[in-house]
């Protein structure tokens, strides 16, 4: 029923990342539910997802993040089970939820100034423009690597100037939940990409970035970085999510509204830039303590 419930959602409009996370988690799942059970059952109760949730709490030791993404893809399947007459009752999410989801001590991982520049120092010596261009593109503007792969030279609005009612921009068509949204370019990231369509490969693909082989992908996006990660000697590879994160946080410290950081980003809600960037560093908290008089 895996598949079928896969093709569900792909007709409800869900991308390719998604569905192949739904149908992981459902695997991981009944996997867990034959070897507890001992036999292998359709059905699922609010029991089962109760039971899988303290086992994912006490044994697995996961993220309260982590465990309650696998709950919300398993309700979902079952709810499919529902509908296709082989559940008869509907499992209401948030009685199986896990409770306790504040990690107090919750740091996201993002670049640090001096190896942002160490990177950048690394990938303009080798003065590749179409690595420059992914650079600027990552650290200006918090794309997500699925959206950076999938821009079409189409989707670039570049203006000699940017000012009132005259920006330059990058449509991204189908974003996280197939939703578009522009963010806008500054004057580094601009350069850097008219500079990497002046040596842009001639190619069937309308595809922005363009390798030897084609359109790169997720995978050479990722290859790349740790190549540059590797040369600037960096403790950590740099990977496209910890840009991103490098973005938002930036916005952030440097007093840009927290709705206009998630609008740019393209997260669902300010909860979520709340959640993850509005925050204490261990670093911050430190400081605070030395601070007292005591």
């Amino acid at each position: 029923m895996i598949e079928q419930f896969k093709q569900e959602l792909l007709r409800e409009g869900k991308s390719p990342l998604t569905i192949e996370a739904y149908g992981t988690d459902v695997k991981q799942f009944q996997e867990w539910l034959q070897g507890t059970l001992g036999f292998e059952s359709n059905t699922i109760t609010e029991t089962d997802v109760r039971e899988y949730r303290q086992y994912l709490n006490l044994q697995k030791k996961l993220k309260p993040t982590s465990i309650n993404r696998k709950l919300k893809s398993v309700v979902a399947y079952q709810r499919f089970l529902v509908r296709e007459g082989i559940c008869k009752e509907e499992i209401q999410l948030q009685k199986v939820l896990l409770k306790h989801t504040v990690d107090l001590d919750r740091e996201i991982k993002v670049v640090e100034k001096k190896d942002m520049y160490r990177l950048k120092r690394t990938i303009e010596a080798e003065n590749n423009k179409r690595d420059i261009c992914i650079y600027y593109l990552l650290f200006g503007t918090g794309l997500r690597c699925s959206e950076l792969v999938n821009i079409e030279t189409d989707d670039l609005v570049l203006t000699g100037r940017n000012g009132k009612n005259n920006y330059s921009y990058v449509l991204i068509r189908n974003g996280k939940g197939n939703k578009s949204r522009k963010v806008n370019l500054n004057a580094a990231a601009v350069t850097a990409i008219k500079e990497y369509l002046d040596v842009r490969p001639n190619s069937g693909s309308k595809k922005l970035l363009i390798g030897q082989r084609g359109p790169l992908t997720r995978l050479a996006i990722n290859k790349i970085l740790d190549k540059y990660s590797r040369k600037a000697h960096l403790e950590e590879r740099v990977n496209p999510h910890a840009a991103r994160h490098s973005f938002c946080t930036q916005l952030i410290k440097s007093g840009v509204d927290p709705k206009t950081v998630a609008l740019l980003s393209g997260h669902s809600s300010v909860d979520i830039i709340y959640k993850y960037y509005v925050y204490s560093s261990a670093e911050d908290k430190q400081r605070a303590v030395d601070g007292l008089q005591i």
